[in-house]
């Protein structure tokens, strides 16, 4: 048995979700029918597809709103005496005026994009990437959507495909705060639990990809300092250096791996980190002026 993805686990938890006001139950009806309008449509749909883990869910919603309905597979019909009522009762969604106050009702608002994203929407995993997408062909109700993510403070981008429209969002909070204003409060604890584990395994990379280049960086220079003293002990200049560089070069050339902390301690008598460095920059110098 496959797991569950994460959208159909979010879409399992929001069709269960019971509204307590007639309002609320209608929204959510509304955003389901209406987000899946064709497109030059004036109403809602008559029938909607869901996937077959909340069609039970959704079957009990429409009853208890007393609404009835036939199945045909995964698909819920509206019956054809409760058409035309259906039909007037969620028109307003296709309106000007549905369109200036719908988005201002925050409960609607709720229930429609939860119904909205119930028949038309898909939550991308988490753990890949973030995302919220709708798939909407009727002009009006993309607008309507649109209206109400953005007053979530949610900005979706809306790209035209030749039999819909694909609104959709990307970005870590935007996601969660849909999660959480349409009362997903298990998935959107799941989504903040993977999104802070990939915060910190992102750290943790960037620690070790930091620390490794560190390393390189410090094991390269440390190769050219050795070539560059080894050729100057193996120069004529080797006998006027002092006591102090003779005996770092040395050092240096017979422990190639060792920092210059402990290079330091090696002298007779041990130096410090700074003494240590300024002696080998000075045998630098002295080499590439006699390279």
């Amino acid at each position: 048995m496959t797991e569950e993805s994460f959208s159909v686990r979010l879409k399992l938890e929001l069709s269960k979700i019971r509204a307590k006001t007639v309002n609320a139950r209608q929204a959510v009806i509304a955003g389901m029918f209406a987000g899946s309008a064709e497109r030059d449509a004036d109403g809602p749909a008559l029938s909607i597809k869901v996937i077959p883990e909340i069609k039970s869910g959704i079957c009990e919603l429409l009853r208890l709103e007393g609404i009835d309905y036939c199945t045909d597979g995964l698909r819920i019909e509206v019956a054809g005496d409760m058409q035309c009522v259906f039909a007037e009762l969620f028109g307003q969604c296709f309106t000007e005026s549905g369109l200036k106050l719908l988005p201002g009702d925050e409960a609607f608002a709720a229930g429609f994009l939860r119904g909205a994203f119930l028949a038309t929407g898909y939550c991308s995993d988490p753990a890949k990437n973030y995302r919220i997408e709708f798939h909407i062909s009727n002009d009006r109700i993309t607008e309507l959507v649109c209206l109400m993510l953005q007053n979530w403070k949610i900005d979706p981008v809306v790209k035209n495909r030749s039999d819909f429209s694909a609104v959709y969002f990307k970005a870590g909070d935007m996601v969660s705060d849909f999660l959480g204003h349409t009362g997903a409060a298990h998935s959107m604890l799941e989504f903040e639990d993977i999104r802070a584990r990939k915060t910190v395994n992102g750290d943790v990379c960037r620690a070790v990809n930091c620390d490794e280049g560190n390393s390189k960086r410090q094991a390269e220079a440390g190769v050219r300092r050795n070539e560059l003293i080894k050729k100057l002990m193996m120069s004529s200049f080797a006998g006027k250096l002092t006591p102090e560089l003779t005996e770092a070069a040395k050092a240096h050339l017979a422990n190639p791996g060792a920092s210059i902390a402990e290079l330091g301690a090696m002298m007779n008598p041990p130096i410090g980190k700074s003494g240590m460095n300024h002696r080998l920059k000075k045998l630098l110098e002295l080499a590439e002026s006699h390279d």
